[in-house]
């Protein structure tokens, strides 16, 4: 882990101790009993995360969760994803419009093929109010294209509307439950076991601007648009 991933990690943890007490502190989506059909509907660009990536995730993590609490929300394998920029947080009716769809596909058009692809480490579990996160290590410079993507969408009219803890160091995560209800001490206590748990490293050179809701479901998701990092 290098220091700019140490550095990171702390600020992510702080974020998750911080949320416990005030889930003000960070944008979170509110508790819902029914993520396959949810409506709300955001605008965002997504990675789907590597294969083995995501096997690993199922197996290690999501398999023994639903063991203890079936009744949780749990992402399908093929929705499990790194989301690189939150363009506008879900909502009924959505808040985008079709020209704000077209200006985020001519701005990533000529963003994403500049760039190298990005390696991650998926490296711990972080607990946050209504749902539980993989933790994504990333890069100096991932962390310099992402501050590069919001200053350009806001130039162009569309701010990001998501509270971020930090303004200045990127997160990044793969959200693999969202809590339908309250989860019991031994689910939690299970959940405390992942806390450090150590998933994998992978690279990513290829991101999608997609329509979806709060739980990715797939019923739900309209795929606008991919992208591919080439370094050109």
């Amino acid at each position: 882990m290098t220091p700019f991933q140490k550095k990171q990690l702390a600020l992510m943890r702080q974020m998750e101790t911080m949320l416990a007490a005030d889930s003000r502190v960070s944008t979170i989506v509110p508790m819902q009993t029914d993520y396959a059909t949810d409506d709300q509907l955001c605008l965002t660009l997504n990675a789907f995360i590597p294969e083995p990536i995501a096997a690993s995730i199922y197996d290690k993590l999501i398999g023994p969760l639903q063991q203890l609490d079936p009744h949780q929300y749990y992402y399908p394998l093929e929705s499990l994803h790194v989301t690189f920029h939150s363009i506008r947080i879900i909502h009924s009716p959505p808040t985008y419009s079709k020209k704000d769809i077209e200006t985020s596909r001519a701005l990533l058009t000529k963003l994403i093929p500049s760039e190298r692809p990005f390696p991650f480490i998926w490296h711990g579990v972080m607990a946050l109010p209504t749902s539980i996160s993989v933790i994504v290590l990333v890069t100096p410079a991932y962390n310099r294209f992402i501050r590069r993507v919001r200053h350009d969408f806001i130039n162009h009219g569309i701010p990001d509307d998501k509270k971020y803890f930090s303004e200045t160091m990127v997160f990044a995560n793969t959200t693999i439950c969202r809590y339908t209800h309250k989860p019991s001490p031994e689910f939690i206590e299970k959940l405390q076991t992942f806390r450090d748990i150590h998933i994998g490293a992978g690279v990513i050179d290829t991101v999608s601007l997609v329509e979806t809701n709060a739980g990715a479901h797939p019923s739900k998701t309209r795929m606008l648009g991919t992208y591919r990092f080439t370094g050109n």
